[in-house]
């Protein structure tokens, strides 16, 4: 009786142990848990530009988080890099927003996202620009709605074209940006060519993404939408 007795006892000491083991590894594990939404990474105006245009869109890439719900995003624009001072600032469930600057002036821009449930991302990291003190008229690239693959399309061998269409009020010459890939936003493949159509390698049963940047001489800069198709 007194060898059941024991086996018991240290049964049981086995089972607190491993009940303990595991609820401090289940501990680390929700600490390790990330519950703020991923940091945005800043697109548009980039850094050291010198901006001709003192309308200018900002723009960056879409945070995601756990909780897969929309993110707002919190947008600064100073002229001091401790941002102490903040001229412009607003929050947005945009990754774009629109500000009117001032004429030769240095400014630093930052963004963070946030989620409804109190959880914010960190700042991004800062990037400058400057504004030309007498700025050019210049109207930015624009870039058509319409592309091949069309949204939507079932494409199929191991390769294909992507074509688009752009042009400029100013006649000014057009370089491009392509960014292509399996996730969204896409990534960037090819830069400053100045054709309208670019082949990529696919494989079947996926669905890929794209977009186009175009920029004429003077610095201005359009963003295109993200388009997709699938493969089969």
């Amino acid at each position: 009786m007194k060898y059941i007795y024991v086996f018991i006892l240290s049964t049981l000491l086995l089972f607190s142990c491993s009940v303990e083991e595991d609820e401090s590894i289940l501990v680390e594990s929700l600490r390790d848990l990330r519950l703020e939404p991923t940091i945005p990474s800043l697109i548009y105006p980039t850094n050291d530009l010198v901006c001709t245009n003192f309308n200018l869109e900002f723009d960056w890439n879409r945070s995601t988080s756990i909780y897969k719900k929309p993110l707002d995003y919190v947008i600064e624009i100073t002229t001091d890099r401790g941002f102490e001072n903040l001229l412009f600032t607003t929050t947005t469930s945009e990754t774009e927003s629109n500000f009117t600057l001032e004429k030769g002036t240095y400014y630093f821009w930052r963004v963070k996202a946030k989620d409804n449930k109190g959880n914010e991302s960190l700042y991004s990291s800062i990037q400058t620009f400057i504004t030309e003190p007498e700025g050019n008229t210049n109207i930015l690239p624009s870039i058509s709605s319409s592309s091949t693959p069309i949204t939507g399309a079932i494409v199929t061998g191991n390769t294909t074209t992507l074509s688009w269409s752009a042009n400029d009020h100013d006649a000014d010459s057009l370089v491009y940006d392509v960014y292509f890939g399996e996730s969204n936003p896409p990534q960037l493949v090819a830069e400053n060519i100045d054709v309208t159509t670019l082949d990529v390698q696919i494989e079947a049963n996926k669905t890929y993404y794209w977009r186009i940047v175009a920029k004429d001489d003077k610095q201005g800069v359009a963003i295109g939408r993200v388009w997709n198709f699938s493969t089969q």
